[in-house]
């Protein structure tokens, strides 16, 4: 009976007090749960972070995605690209020559090493192959490299080292000689004298530089002829005795193959001989050379320029601006073949000999400057000769 009063007592109280609101009904089951085994109350907030993480990844990823094709497929997307790895590339090389600005012809500038030129539609770069034995220093081989943004190619012109030409204050000589006697500036000025091209720049390599380039690049396919396999295993222009074995045809050369294949003179190459089939063959292999790098996307081109860079060593005066602007021109022209040309061209010259100093050489001896230097100048400018 007593129980029953409690009872009666409890929701007398309850309904006198605190009057029943659904609104701020208390709910035991969402605080303590219903008694079944659903997990913590941790494992839950895990639950629905799960979802969250997922879906920031994956617009993280979209995001990645977007940008990856903003950089690889739109023009300022590969401009930004090339112009981080121009710069990166730009950096590890040597310079060890005066600046010069061509722009206001300020001539040399004590401090600096970089040469200020102007961005135009043909742009002209030396390639020269240096040749060191017993501290001379001779120009074994010189070629400009041309970018032609305006017809969309790339050239080569060989300047044969025994050409017969005025030197800027040195009366005359052999081509070769300006670099021996006033180094990288005479021979710009000699080039501008006797050819009236502007050279932009330069890049220089010595025979140990050029065989470490093409082992870097994992060696090019050169194919010989019977009589120049016979004379690269038999001769010592292949230093290296382990590598005289090549053949015949078609195959894979390492460097000191290649440089051996660059230098030979004595035996021709079916159409050249001596100095010119020389020329020849080195335009061969700058060729191969460019067949094996366009291959390569960006990010390859990079990686292998680093590794050649922290091997090798390359001296140029080209300012950063230029290298990028002429990195980008390259990329973007996609040329498969390069065009070649020689000076002087068969039937401008004469093969004489003259005396130099108190010696007599064999030079070869222009017969109409002018006409030479008209051949250049349509070549690399084409025949407008808009410059």
């Amino acid at each position: 009976m007593a129980d029953k009063k409690k009872n009666y007592y409890r929701k007398k109280h309850y309904i006198d007090n605190d009057k029943y609101d659904p609104e701020n009904e208390y709910d035991y089951e969402e605080e303590y749960g219903s008694g079944k085994k659903t997990g913590s109350r941790s494992s839950k907030a895990k639950k629905k972070k799960k979802p969250r993480l997922a879906r920031t990844l994956l617009i993280n990823l979209i995001l990645l995605t977007i940008l990856f094709c903003l950089l690889f497929y739109t023009k300022p997307g590969q401009k930004a690209i090339i112009n981080i790895a121009g710069n990166y590339i730009h950096g590890k090389l040597d310079y060890n020559t005066p600046i010069v600005d061509t722009l206001s012809n300020s001539g040399g500038i004590e401090g600096g090493s970089i040469r200020q030129t102007e961005l135009k539609p043909v742009m002209n770069f030396l390639l020269i192959g240096v040749e060191e034995i017993k501290g001379a220093r001779n120009t074994d081989a010189m070629i400009i490299a041309t970018i032609d943004t305006r017809s969309k190619k790339l050239k080569l012109t060989s300047l044969m080292r025994d050409l017969y030409i005025e030197i800027p204050g040195h009366g005359k000589n052999r081509l070769n000689a300006a670099y021996a006697k006033g180094g990288i500036e005479l021979m710009y000025q000699t080039i501008k004298h006797n050819f009236g091209i502007d050279i932009d720049g330069y890049c220089m390599v010595n025979f140990e530089a050029f065989e470490q380039i093409v082992d870097i690049i994992g060696g090019i396919e050169v194919t010989l002829t019977e009589k120049e396999a016979k004379y690269l295993n038999s001769t010592n222009y292949i230093s290296k005795k382990e590598n005289r074995n090549v053949v015949a045809g078609k195959q894979l050369m390492n460097g000191n193959q290649v440089l051996g294949y660059c230098r030979i003179r004595r035996v021709s190459t079916g159409t050249e001989s001596y100095d010119f089939g020389r020329t020849q063959r080195q335009r061969k292999v700058l060729q191969a050379i460019y067949n094996k790098l366009k291959s390569k996307n960006i990010v390859s081109l990079v990686v292998t320029m680093n590794k050649i860079l922290d091997q090798v060593e390359i001296k140029t005066d080209i300012s950063n601006k230029t290298f990028n602007y002429c990195l980008e021109e390259a990329v973007s022209l996609k040329v498969k073949e390069l065009e070649t040309f020689r000076i002087p061209a068969d039937g401008s010259y004469e093969n004489v000999s003259v005396k130099i100093g108190k010696a007599k050489a064999s030079v070869l001896m222009p017969k109409d400057m002018e006409a030479l230097r008209k051949q250049l100048n349509e070549f690399i400018y084409g025949s407008d000769n808009d410059n």
